[in-house]
């Protein structure tokens, strides 16, 4: 069954934007929104600046009481107040990454996401000399693009345990130093606003910030409280199997609701099949194939997908990408002639012409009969390739560190066997052990 056009959006929506945003917000997962509890410690964050109206003043403050704090700036403003920066870091404080002007990921598309990030991080490292290795999304909303970016980059991801609202309308200094005090407990990360610029903020809200600062760093310091930096609280952080086991099931749960969407489906009374199929009608031009037929519009084909859920099971504990790619490449193999069995007998699967799929482990698949073709530049190989980087980081054993060694060689392709060579090479009987390639 094709999706339907609603269908095919939301998939979008969910790939792109929702399940991101999930992982991060509600799964916390790969991301920092509290220290550690049981050393009596909190963080002062402050977020869109600098602003000369108001950053210096807080510095000040800050000053007089001899607290460090971290600010996310904006790489437009940063550049446009290079003596703010410096003053920022030669007090000591932190520096971190805010995007360039304030977009919301949301709203943006693969390029346009990276650009925010690597333009800040450009302008900081010119005006402080050091790259930065702290990043909070605008709004604390994320995309598939800026995900990907951050696990892959090693980048460390900063959110916050709860808002003050000084940014609100009817803030006032005593309903800022309430909420915050109230609230007020080991391990809390607080943030503040020392602009008023960004889309949705009071004006003059960090005038009421500045107001507040001073009860706040007080009431901190009589709960026995103190305020410590964010290279204090990272250190010793490790994401660990922990994390890697939570976002491997969060993405399991999000997987199974876009494979619902798409009709993507699994084979039934078989749990150890390494494919998950979809029959799919052929939308584009006439593609010729390398043994001389055509696939025409209108044509069913089966679309491939592999059964990540089995082969993580698989994979246990191997972390080298050449060996993740021979073990899934002798799945297929065994699983092939099934396959062929299926598209023999079955009368849903029987009028497909051609099998198709997109992987980046593609180098392997020649050697099993199938053909690779390359993906036309374009929004969907981008958006495709970085789907799938996404998914090899998420269950690769070795976490979010080792894909970044080798993302650049990987590239998503086709790869396509006709029905004629599928029960040529796998006959439903199957195949002497002799002949196989793996």
């Amino acid at each position: 069954m094709e999706p339907s056009f609603a269908k095919i959006l939301l998939i979008i929506l969910i790939v792109y934007i929702i399940a991101p945003t999930v992982l991060t917000r509600f799964g916390q997962v790969g991301v920092i929104s509290r220290a550690p509890k049981g050393k009596g410690r909190v963080v002062l964050t402050f977020d869109d600046g600098p602003d000369p109206r108001y950053t210096p003043q807080i510095l000040d403050i800050l000053n007089r009481y001899q607290t460090k704090a971290s600010f996310f700036v904006t790489g437009a403003k940063a550049r446009a107040y290079p003596d703010l920066i410096k003053q920022i870091t030669s007090a000591g404080h932190e520096i971190g990454n805010h995007g360039f002007r304030h977009k919301a990921a949301w709203l943006l598309g693969p390029r346009a996401t990276i650009t925010e990030i690597t333009e800040t991080n450009r302008v900081l490292e010119e005006l402080t000399g050091k790259k930065p290795i702290y990043f909070r999304p605008c709004w604390g909303l994320y995309n598939l693009s800026s995900l990907w970016y951050y696990w892959s980059r090693g980048l460390k991801v900063v959110l916050w345990t709860y808002m003050s609202w000084d940014w609100a309308k009817h803030a006032t200094p005593e309903s800022i130093t309430r909420r915050v005090l109230n609230k007020l407990r080991d391990g809390v990360i607080l943030i503040f606003h020392d602009s008023d610029s960004a889309p949705g903020a009071a004006s003059g809200g960090p005038d009421r910030v500045i107001a507040a600062l001073p009860q706040i760093l007080e009431g901190i310091s009589l709960r026995g409280l103190r305020v410590a930096p964010l290279e204090e609280i990272m250190a010793g952080q490790n994401s660990g199997s922990v994390v890697k086991r939570i976002v491997v099931f969060l993405w399991s749960f999000i997987d199974r609701i876009i494979r619902r969407l798409s009709g993507i489906n699994d084979i039934k009374d078989d749990q150890s099949f390494i494919w998950r199929l979809a029959l799919r009608r052929y939308r584009g031009q006439e593609w010729l194939m390398h043994d001389g037929s055509l696939l025409k519009k209108g044509d069913y084909y089966i679309e491939l997908h592999l059964n990540n859920d089995l082969l993580l099971n698989l994979l246990g504990e191997h972390s080298s990408t050449e060996r993740i790619a021979v073990i899934a490449m002798r799945e297929i193999r065994h699983s092939l002639p099934k396959l062929a069995g299926l598209i023999k007998d079955d009368k849903r699967y029987s009028k497909a012409k051609l099998l198709l799929g997109i992987t980046l482990l593609h180098r392997g698949t020649v050697r099993l009969g199938f053909t690779a073709y390359e993906l036309k530049p374009g929004l969907f190989r981008m958006f495709t390739g970085w789907y799938e980087n996404l998914l090899l980081t998420l269950f690769h054993p070795g976490g979010f560190k080792n894909p970044k060694k080798y993302r650049e060689k990987l590239s998503p392709k086709y790869v396509v066997m006709t029905r004629q060579e599928l029960m040529r090479r796998y006959p439903p009987a199957g195949i002497p052990e002799t002949d196989a390639p793996f």
